[in-house]
């Protein structure tokens, strides 16, 4: 680096003097030297300000090799000649700002800098974090906050004065954190725990994008692949793993907290705000400790996720004990945790009787290790890292777990929501106690979802009825057919509306009023049940909350649901019911909420719950009232009873499925708001399927990761034995009644029951004709108050493609097996006569590519006979996904389907062709490092020494040359020619082409590829080139933003790898170009030589014709901050051979000719071309990066 960069620094570092957050140093000024700066340092210990000269001694290799040198222009006090002497032998390789926090932290050590007490505290560097700031960790040093003299917090008040007992608890819980990070960790601390305190926080993440979650889990989680997930742990006063196991669990004094933080750590601030101590029950959202998910802000950086408060009160409440448990009797977590709630429940005879072998999955997961079990016998064991294993276990398999009493869930099927167990506790609990998903931010966002979920509940508990609502039928049964389970334990009351003859009051309804005639005066004893129904002589039922009585006329004044009902009554042969006469009103029966839901038979559940949900208002008039009032419940709402609002959380949150409506933009039921989506969720109209117009679409994921990881490992089996030409899956429909589907969201397609025979095998039906699977969407019963008043359902199901294999492929595919399939769409169909009664539609503004059916067809630009839908700017076709000849799925019309390759990508499969040193690399890689630290620096890892290693040595080791490192046996392995015949050295870079460095750097893109050629080059320097299948010639980048990559080393049998040994090509030539706001934007990735075939050519791999990848991840639509360039080369590898639909192929030259190469203004139109016709989103500046003009 230059001078420049030296001055640069210097700016950076007095802004962050100017703004007050460095202790001990008031002013940054300019030295009389270039390279030098001086620092006005001030402290309580020190009778008058210094000025301390910090002295760069090589500009022209700063910061990497350059060391500072510290003076004063007089005798310094006691206490800077000690700084001065303590820092000398480590400034070098620190920029400038790096340098001054550190004068700062070592001044603000302790109150008292010219004592010695503090000889022997272990310094941060001995702890083993790193002193270079990265744009994730911001201005930290590796979490450690430059010091500032703030308020002590009372809950663990700060020792000044370390005993010689507390300085080895210090240096304890220090190499205990270390290990923390050793695991794949970050570290952060957020108050002063760990540096000159055993008392305070610390947060412990990873990120989201490193735990291998699919884009429906993440979504169904609520949670984005940027994010961390952060366990906060409060410690009053240490306390290491042997201290937890003996002592008693009240005398360890700690406290946790999970969350998901848009940084590693969150602010000291929001820390504590998250060890609040009130609950947050009976508050109102804004009310909580530190915000629901839902309500909290969009600039909050920790809030809290799904499992927070389930987990949360898990590890308070159970975790230490479990350790404790699984220290004495040797269980694993699970027979552990078994073991510590049978001593609760039965103290007398704990003991497991029928234990389960312990499942050996977790071991897949790198971040799931067993530090507790697995540490070295005789070595120490780290507390926080054995409670961050503990917590992200019950994260990653949560869907496996109660969400309560957290044992292993006995269930066939694996779902993607997590859930409680069959223990009526434990369900009452989840609801009562917030740990379910909260109904009111998917009203807001999805209402058409919750709209669908109410919708097949009343379809399934109107099957047992009939179709006729007044007619008596026999009592339904539960445990199979159309609803397979009810709520149970959840202590809300409801009317028994078919205990008719105990009825106690009777009298007369007039509008709102309430007149008694029979027991009137017994009002009062009526009102204090607050909610009410009254049932007409000719079965009509209203529900009401009585908002006042008057005991003198026995009236009461009610609030009516404006919805109503009908009841089939026991018949009446003794006259019960007669009435007297009145002058005006209506004569009804009077049933107060006074019955325990669970008390009621299952039959008289059934039809309660369908009685309920006829009088509850419409989903999105409960959005506009939710949005009026934004910080109410829905339970608030005047219309919704106790036990309308039960019912309501029940079915959103027993949904064990992920669900999002993909035509917001395109259907809505209120003609006054037509040009308005339904809700505030993503818009996904680009993954809209053509050929079902008269269908509102749903996305529809089921099955936990784990199953969705056996989908995938299915596959990956089968491909090794089945050449699939091209088209691994196929798409098939399935269609069941619409009173199934309440059931099948919850328990996954099965073939437990039959309900319309299996004519051709035990299985699951599917089929690629619509009209076939729409013979068996039978109509159900629609719910009253729906919008979209559903009357059909169906299912798009991608199943592997090995129809021989299956029980049956014709006339139907009947599949066994239920790993071969995964649920990808729903489609509801409207009941178009009732909404056109209700709401008249207008005349649209343009003519509608469908029938109207109630709905207004907005925002969008297909039109009839349209086969593939426009781009964002109507002009570019969106690719379809491509469907082998003969088993396309088909749609309405009989026609092919249109299926965006959007919506249901094209799968990757790892067959015989496919790159095996990527693979194994990639596998190698998994083992080695839990998480790749795409955001440290190689030099962070490198800092996390033994504590034996001096500043000095670890800097130097960090610094070592060329030489050094050949001697230190620290370069790649010997070139083994048997397995490649690549040979590194040998491009010719004066035929490439050259780019100047940017005119205006950015610091955090410095910072990041600095961080990401560290850490390629120790990858390169440690790995056989045969299995790293890339090469970077470090030596020869002199531009930051611009790298030359080799691929090379391709599995032979490719005919990628045939074509390059035909044409004598050792290697292919690409070129990567960074933007000035990379890691934010993705790099320009581009084939320099050889040339490829296009598509049209009989080529593939996904590569233009221009010379461009073709990949999502290279745009703004793909791009992570957190992807790393290590797993781009891997994934451009992987594309490159992939055989969906073809791999690469190269241009053929005649003999003795060679390639010539792709100008870099073909491969932006080809960019270009292809990221509009996928609708991809091109980076904002693109065209400036593409062409070197930064």
């Amino acid at each position: 680096m230059t001078l420049k960069r030296f001055k640069a620094d210097v700016v950076t570092a007095r802004q962050k003097i100017t703004g007050g957050g460095l202790a001990g140093i008031l002013d940054l000024k300019d030295g009389i030297s270039d390279g030098e700066i001086v620092l006005i340092l001030q402290h309580p210990e020190l009778s008058r300000k210094v000025r301390l000269h910090v002295l760069a001694q090589d500009t022209g290799d700063y910061p990497d090799s350059n060391l500072f040198m510290l003076y004063t222009e007089d005798d310094p006090p006691p206490p800077i000649e000690k700084l001065i002497k303590k820092t000398v032998d480590y400034l070098i390789g620190m920029t400038v700002y790096e340098v001054v926090l550190e004068i700062s932290k070592q001044m603000g050590l302790a109150g008292d800098m010219s004592e010695d007490q503090y000889e022997g505290d272990v310094s941060d560097d001995d702890f083993g974090f790193q002193d270079e700031v990265d744009d994730d960790y911001g201005d930290d040093i590796f979490g450690l906050e430059g010091h500032t003299f703030r308020p002590k917090d009372k809950a663990f008040p700060e020792r000044l004065t370390l005993t010689p007992a507390d300085k080895l608890l210090l240096s304890r819980l220090k190499r205990d954190l270390r290990q923390v990070h050793n695991a794949g960790f970050k570290v952060g601390l957020v108050s002063n725990l760990a540096r000159t305190s055993i008392s305070g926080i610390v947060s412990i993440s990873v990120r989201v994008g490193s735990l291998g979650l699919s884009e429906e889990v993440l979504e169904a989680w609520d949670l984005e692949a940027s994010e961390y997930i952060v366990l906060l742990i409060r410690f009053d006063l240490y306390s290491s793993l042997e201290t937890v196991i003996e002592k008693p669990v009240s005398s360890i004094p700690v406290d946790f907290r999970i969350r998901k933080c848009k940084k590693y750590k969150p602010s000291e601030q929001e820390a504590r705000n998250a060890f609040v101590a009130a609950s947050n029950s009976g508050l109102r959202p804004a009310q909580g400790e530190e915000g629901q998910t839902d309500q909290a802000s969009d600039t909050d950086t920790l809030r809290k996720f799904f499992i927070s408060n389930s987990l949360d009160q898990f590890l308070n409440e159970s975790f230490l004990s479990i350790v404790k448990t699984r220290e004495r009797t040797g269980y694993d977590w699970d027979r552990a945790n078994r073991y510590y709630q049978n001593c609760l429940t039965n103290p007398d005879d704990p003991d497991l009787i029928d234990d389960p072998m312990p499942d050996a999955r977790l071991e897949r997961h790198p971040l799931l290790g067993d530090h507790l079990k697995d540490a070295q016998e005789g070595g120490e064991r780290s507390f926080p890292l054995v409670a961050m294993q503990f917590a992200m276990r019950y994260i990653i398999r949560c869907t496996e777990y109660c969400l309560r009493c957290h044992q292993k869930i006995e269930a066939e099927f694996e779902a993607l929501q997590p859930y409680v167990c069959d223990n009526p506790l434990c369900l009452f609990q989840y609801m009562s106690m917030g740990f379910g998903p909260s109904i009111e931010p998917i009203i807001l966002n999805e209402p058409y979802v919750v709209d669908l979920l109410v919708s097949l509940c009343y379809a399934a508990v109107s099957a047992a009825y009939g179709a006729v609502p007044r007619i008596s039928v026999p009592p339904p049964s539960v445990g199979h057919g159309a609803i397979r389970s009810l709520p149970v334990g959840l202590r809300f009351k409801v009317p028994n509306l078919l205990n008719a003859i105990g009825c106690k009051w009777r009298g007369f309804l007039h509008g709102d009023k309430l007149v008694l005639y029979e027991n009137p005066d017994d009002i009062r004893q009526l009102a204090g049940y607050k909610w009410i129904a009254c049932v007409t002589p000719d079965n009509i039922v209203r529900h009401g909350r009585i908002q006042e009585v008057h005991s003198p006329t026995s009236t009461a004044l009610l609030s009516l649901c404006p919805a109503q009902s009908y009841v089939t009554l026991p018949a009446d042969p003794a006259g019960h019911f007669q009435t007297p006469a009145s002058p005006s009103g209506m004569p009804v029966r009077v049933f107060p909420y006074d019955t325990d839901f669970d008390d009621l038979p299952d039959s008289d559940k059934i039809l309660t719950m369908k009685q309920i949900l006829e009088n509850v208002p419409s989903i999105l008039q409960m959005e506009s009232w939710l949005t009026s009032h934004p910080q109410c419940l829905l339970k608030d709402m005047e219309d919704i009873s106790p036990a309308a609002a039960s019912i309501l959380q029940w079915i959103v949150s027993s949904n064990r499925s992920c669900i999002y409506q993909v035509d917001r933009h395109r259907y809505r039921a209120f003609p006054d708001k037509s040009r308005l989506p339904a809700g505030k969720g993503r818009d996904r109209e680009h993954q809209r399927i053509l050929g079902m117009d008269s269908w509102v679409q749903f996305r529809f994921a089921q099955g936990s990761p784990e199953k969705e990881r056996q989908f995938s490992r299915a596959l990956q089996q089968i491909a090794s034995r089945v050449d699939f030409k091209g088209h691994p899956t196929i798409l098939a429909w399935h269609g069941s009644n619409l009173a199934n589907w309440h059931s099948i969201l919850r328990t996954g397609l099965d073939f437990k029951v039959i309900a319309c025979g299996r004519a051709f095998g035990n299985g699951v039906y599917f089929s690629p004709d619509y009209h076939t699977s729409m013979y068996y969407a039978q109509c159900g019963i629609p719910w009253p108050n729906s919008e979209l008043q559903i009357t059909q359902c169906m299912s798009l199901n991608e199943i592997i493609n090995v129809p021989d294999e299956f029980v049956s492929k014709h006339p139907h595919y009947v599949v066994d097996q239920l790993d071969w399939q995964q649920c990808r769409y729903l489609f509801v169909k409207p009941k178009p006569e009732l909404r056109l009664a209700q709401f008249p539609a207008p005349v649209p503004t343009q003519a509608p590519a469908t029938p109207q059916l109630g709905f207004h067809l907005v925002c969008t630009k297909i039109k009839a006979g349209t086969t593939t839908p426009p781009s964002t700017d109507g002009t570019l076709p969106v690719p379809m996904r491509p469907q082998q000849q003969g088993r396309e799925v088909k749609g309405e019309a009989s026609a092919i389907l249109q299926i965006p390759l959007s919506a249901i990508p094209l799968r990757i499969v790892q067959t015989a062709g496919t790159d095996a040193a990527t693979s194994a690399l990639s596998a190698k890689r998994a083992r080695d490092s839990p998480e790749l630290s795409e955001d440290e620096d190689a030099e962070d890892v490198g800092l996390l020494g033994s504590d034996t290693e001096t500043d000095t040595q670890r800097r130097k080791r960090m610094s070592l040359g060329q030489g050094d490192r050949a001697s230190l046996g620290l370069l790649p392995p010997a070139h083994d020619k048997a397995m490649t015949d690549f040979v590194p050295g040998t491009l010719d870079f004066s035929t490439l082409p050259h780019l100047p460095p940017p005119l205006s750097g950015n610091e955090s893109a410095v910072k990041a590829l600095s961080r990401e050629l560290k850490s390629l080059q120790s990858l390169q320097a440690k790995t056989p080139l045969h299995e790293l299948g890339w090469y970077i010639d470090f030596d020869r980048i002199e531009n930051l933003f611009q790298w030359i990559v080799e691929l090379h080393s391709f599995e032979p049998s490719s005919p990628l790898a045939k074509d390059m040994k035909n044409a004598d090509i050792k290697s292919l030539v690409f070129e990567i170009r960074f933007p000035k706001a990379f890691p934010f934007d993705p790099p320009f990735v581009r084939a320099i030589r050889p040339k490829f075939l296009g598509f049209q050519q009989g080529g593939g791999g996904h590569m233009t014709v221009g010379g461009a990848m073709c990949m999502e991840l290279l745009t703004s639509s793909g791009w992570s901050p957190v992807s790393s360039m290590e797993s781009v080369l891997m994934q451009i590898r992987m594309a490159l051979l992939s055989e969906d639909p073809r791999p690469a192929r190269l241009v053929p030259v005649a003999k003795g000719q060679t390639h010539a190469d792709y100008g870099v203004g073909e491969a932006i139109e080809a960019y270009r071309r292809a990221a509009g016709a996928h609708d991809w989103k091109i980076p904002k500046d693109f065209f400036e990066t593409a062409n070197g003009v930064q």
